[in-house]
């Protein structure tokens, strides 16, 4: 077709359009910023990897401490107020953080995405929910119910599966919605059924127990590797668009 034509151009014009969208796109890193962020607040927890003691008749409890929910799993926290400081901190430091990482893109391939109002709704959606934690825990009037399956289920980590899905819709990425709904569904059964607990509709009839995920660190783990595997996985399929667009933008019309 000749690149003259109306038809070439327009060929052309969406060739350069994919060849933009596929250098803009960056959502690898925030991925990876949040699924470290998880890792880390495995720290708030007094007993992380062994939340059980076990007494001499051979039963088994709870070792002691609160459980204030701000921490973002049912296990036991250091204390509340340091799990508040921890997200109002690090939520927005991650933001800033992944706001640095797009304004350098920008720099180096002279594109971007409209990140900026990601940043800007995201950010407060930690104190967002830390709010509902505390509606939760001191049914406040008028407050929605927020327990599923008879257990509470608002965390600060579902703080981070809302902001990723804003970042889905700002990238136009599948890949980072599946990710994130995999992690806020995870959260949800986590914090709504118990820890290491697994549902009735997941394995009928009664459902049923992983030994390994009664503590809070296994389960960070988790949900954290599920953010990590997600950033490869949308790293890769961004690399194979952009080389995609290229040679398309590179071959004759």
């Amino acid at each position: 077709m000749d690149p003259q034509s109306p038809g070439g151009m327009l060929d052309e014009v969406a060739r350069l359009r994919r060849l933009t969208r596929a250098q803009a796109r960056g959502a690898a890193v925030p991925l990876a910023i949040f699924g470290l962020l998880t890792l880390v607040s495995i720290l708030l927890y007094s007993h992380p990897f062994q939340a059980m003691q076990l007494h001499p008749d051979g039963s088994g409890s709870s070792k002691p401490g609160s459980m204030s929910g701000y921490a973002g799993l049912n296990g036991v926290d250091r204390s509340a107020t340091l799990s508040i400081a921890f997200w109002v901190i690090t939520g927005p430091l991650s933001y800033l953080a992944c706001a640095w990482w797009y304004r350098r893109r920008a720099a180096r391939v002279g594109l971007t995405m409209r990140w900026r109002p990601w940043v800007y709704v995201g950010t407060p959606l930690f104190a967002v929910f830390l709010f509902a934690v505390f509606a939760q825990g001191h049914s406040l009037p008028n407050s929605p119910p927020f327990d599923f399956a008879g257990g509470p289920v608002v965390s600060p980590l579902l703080a981070i599966a809302a902001g990723l899905l804003i970042l889905a819709r700002v990238e136009r990425s599948p890949g980072v919605a599946v990710t994130a709904l995999a992690y806020g569904g995870l959260c949800i059964i986590m914090n709504g059924y118990g820890l290491g607990q697994i549902p009735p509709w997941i394995m009928p009839p009664y459902g049923g127990m992983i030994d390994g995920l009664i503590n809070p660190a296994p389960n960070l783990i988790l949900l954290a590797f599920v953010l990590l595997i997600g950033a490869l996985a949308v790293h890769l399929r961004a690399r194979a668009r952009l080389r995609s667009a290229m040679a398309a933008a590179q071959s004759p019309a």
